[in-house]
């Protein structure tokens, strides 16, 4: 596994369509440019069904807004609730959501900035296998020259983001 701490190198493997773990606020994520191709190879990596949905970082909620028509009503509560380690299942219309976090971690920031837009993101586990925040762990299980590691610290919550559905209220993960 390739492994750098700078973040203009870390930028440039991702929009070279390389797949990356990365600090988050709480676990160790792993993710890629929004490219059907690369997700495709982010999913065999992970072992995680090919129609199973990913969550997608935005640096902003105005980032999130040039790229898909949100409903006014909504960007108060995805602001309100971006101020903590939230993703959020955020309806586009009558058949389609998405799961869009704005991390507060500087790192994690800093990165989208230079990436200049959305990361599609998920844990670094196997898929169905329980997360772990040890970076040996993580090394082990993508030992493939297919990841490359973006090494700086987690942003010291323990557990992966608390999952909650905008328009109903209802949380999927606590």
């Amino acid at each position: 596994m390739i492994e750098t701490d700078k973040i203009s190198l870390a930028a440039s493997w991702i929009k070279e369509k390389k797949i990356i773990a990365y600090p988050t606020e709480g676990v160790w994520g792993i993710g890629c440019i929004n490219n059907k191709s690369v997700i495709s190879k982010l999913s065999e990596i992970k072992q995680r069904p090919k129609d199973k949905k990913y969550i997608l970082l935005f640096k902003s909620v105005d980032d999130l807004r040039k790229k898909f028509d949100v409903k006014k009503d909504y960007i108060k509560q995805i602001k309100e609730l971006s101020n903590s380690f939230t993703t959020i299942i955020v309806p586009l219309n009558k058949n389609n959501s998405i799961a869009v976090r704005i991390p507060k971690i500087e790192i994690l920031q800093d990165l989208l900035e230079e990436v200049g837009e959305e990361i599609v993101s998920t844990s670094a586990n196997i898929s169905g296998t329980e997360y772990t925040n040890n970076l040996k762990d993580i090394c082990n299980t993508f030992k493939s020259n297919e990841v490359a590691l973006f090494n700086h610290r987690l942003g010291g919550i323990s557990k992966p983001s608390k999952i909650i559905m905008l328009k109903s209220k209802k949380v999927i993960r606590e």
